[in-house]
């Protein structure tokens, strides 16, 4: 077993909030020394993907500076369906054999070129006598690899592993002593816009599935009752200060997203939890930011009959009071993934996998770095000395004799220089001409998406409802309409998102801006809408013409050539 880590540091980035957990090793254990968590803004990232690249890198690298761990090593994870986990079958074969064999096997049983991913695997536990054996192969694109990695680099900090978010939580699970007895559990990680479902068996991970029902669900739910903003309704959620009418309406929200929850694990694991499951014994686990979401507990208890308990991954470890706030110590579910990275980070007690491409991995650079691994010789290293030294003599002669090719290579490119600038001219020319082109192409793509979304709205309007503005969202929100209208009263505002949110080409519908005011004498409602429409191919507003920046270029490297030739 290797030597482990003096300090593991676990960061992981959802869709809603970012939480930091900081853990030490000492000689009668692991000890929490720091947790700490920062909010996202709406939508910059939304299913996994990272939509502003700006806001996340400098919420990360707020988090680390507050919390004095820029510039260190982290760990990192990867979830849901950015990342593939299969069990694969093969035959029995030694270590030297499975790595030789192991990119045929991905390439069998991935979606991808095995040149498209970062993968890992493992031998899982089996039987010697029957000539096979099975495999736990963890892959994830490059381009998230990448985006993840990039990322926590920008913000500061040096990523040391890139793990598979369900062997994270096997980390902080197994090491808070729920994973000890031999049971059938299933970890429910409830983040803002979708649901991690992990399944255990005897310890070991069995499989896990990305369900569509999350936080944003209950949002949503929120706003179409109630006629709130989407703030409003994050604000109801979290802080529980209901009226009267807010809690009839919560709870009739909470009951429909927990069936839906309930309905979703059912059928990802029909062995397990179908109506024609045989396994006893059954536990479900909660755990991330929407473990404490209004009846869900409950509703889970009476669905499935089974156990059902909130995860504080804390409760076996010791926690530094000093930085580390009581409430937290005691219900800190929201960093089970954080702190089963930072496990991770510390050594290899727990099993798990590692994403990083292979020349950032710390082994690949330890490879790198220790050579043959032995001291050179002092007469080995005198007789290296010698050989540069004469090598560097002949170097010199060489470069003597390529700068005298030099300066009458120069004296010959003077009598082009004329013929150069023409070319340089023509270039500049060919490349407005070919931007002009790009943006022609570009407006003829789109031509019948605008009438199509156009054709959508219009058939989605209620009566009594005028639309006031419509408008393409910027590229770097996604594909989407921002609509402005005016309407009787805030129930056509609903019945508008109804609408729009029964629409197939329709992925999600926000609402911005709900208002009163007086048109004409009469009381009107203005709102304003944000419609996610990815289908339709929409693709932003149409590019501007480029800058004449070939020009500026071209010139410059003709002063510069001018410069050298001592004009």
């Amino acid at each position: 077993m290797a030597k482990r880590a003096k300090v593991g540091i676990g960061l992981d980035v959802g869709s809603r909030s970012i939480q930091l957990a900081v853990l030490r090793q000492k000689k009668n254990g692991v000890t929490v020394e720091r947790v700490a968590s920062k909010e996202l803004t709406h939508d910059a990232i939304v299913e996994g993907m990272v939509m502003d690249s700006q806001v996340v890198c400098d919420t990360v690298a707020a988090l680390l500076k507050e919390n004095h761990v820029a510039g260190k090593e982290a760990a990192i994870s990867v979830s849901g369906r950015r990342v593939m986990i299969k069990k694969i079958a093969t035959d029995e074969m030694s270590d030297d054999e499975l790595d030789a064999t192991i990119a045929y096997e991905a390439k069998s049983n991935l979606p991808f070129d095995t040149s498209e991913v970062s993968m890992d695997y493992a031998r899982l536990p089996q039987d010697v006598d029957s000539g096979r054996m099975e495999l736990l192969l963890v892959a994830a694109r490059n381009e998230i690899v990448f985006d993840a990695v990039e990322t926590l680099r920008w913000a500061g900090g040096k990523p040391v592993l890139l793990e598979a978010e369900p062997f994270a939580l096997q980390a902080a699970l197994s090491e808070s002593g729920y994973l000890d007895d031999q049971s059938t559990v299933a970890v429910l990680q409830i983040g803002f816009q979708s649901t991690d479902a992990v399944l255990f068996d005897r310890g070991q991970y069995e499989s896990n599935r990305d369900l569509s029902v999350g936080g944003k669900t209950f949002v949503e739910g929120l706003i179409k009752e109630l006629g709130i903003s989407f703030e409003r309704a994050v604000a109801l959620l979290a802080h529980r200060d209901y009226s009267p009418e807010e809690q009839e309406v919560v709870a009739r929200v909470a009951q429909h997203v927990s069936s839906m929850l309930c309905d979703q694990v059912e059928r990802s694991f029909p062995e397990f939890f179908g109506p024609n499951a045989e396994s006893a014994g059954l536990r479900i686990l909660l755990c991330g930011g929407g473990a404490y979401l209004p009846g869900l507990e409950a509703e889970l208890r009476q669905h499935f009959g089974a156990d059902v308990e909130i995860v504080n991954p804390f409760r076996r470890l010791e926690v530094n009071v000093k930085s580390v706030d009581a409430a937290t110590a005691e219900s800190g579910t929201d960093y089970t993934a954080a702190v089963g990275l930072a496990l991770r980070a510390l050594g290899d007690d727990h099993p798990g996998f590692n994403l990083l491409f292979a020349s950032d991995k710390p082994s690949y650079k330890k490879r790198n770095y220790a050579g043959l691994k032995t001291v050179v010789p002092v007469v080995g290293f005198s007789a290296m000395l010698f050989g540069m030294g004469m090598i560097y003599l002949s170097q010199e002669n060489t470069l003597n004799g390529l700068n005298q090719k030099l300066k009458s290579i120069r004296k010959e490119t003077d009598l082009y220089r004329d013929k150069i600038a023409l070319v340089e001219e023509l270039t500049r020319k060919r490349a407005d001409v070919s931007a002009r082109i790009d943006v022609i192409s570009e407006l003829d793509r789109n031509r019948f998406a605008r009438v199509k979304v156009m054709q959508l709205v219009n058939n989605c309007l209620p009566e009594l409802t005028w639309l006031v503005d419509v408008q393409e969202l910027p590229a770097g929100r996604g594909a989407g309409l921002s609509i402005t209208g005016l309407t009787s009263s805030n129930l056509k505002v609903s019945q508008f998102m109804t609408n729009l949110l029964q629409s197939k080409d329709v992925r999600g519908v926000d609402l911005q801006v709900s208002e009163q005011t007086e048109l004409a004498g009469a009381t009107v409602t203005r709102f304003t809408l944000q419609v996610a429409v990815p289908d339709l191919g929409l693709s932003g507003p149409p590019p501007a013409p480029p800058t004449d920046a070939a020009k500026k270029s071209a010139a410059k490297a003709k002063a510069k050539a001018d410069a050298k030739s001592g004009k």
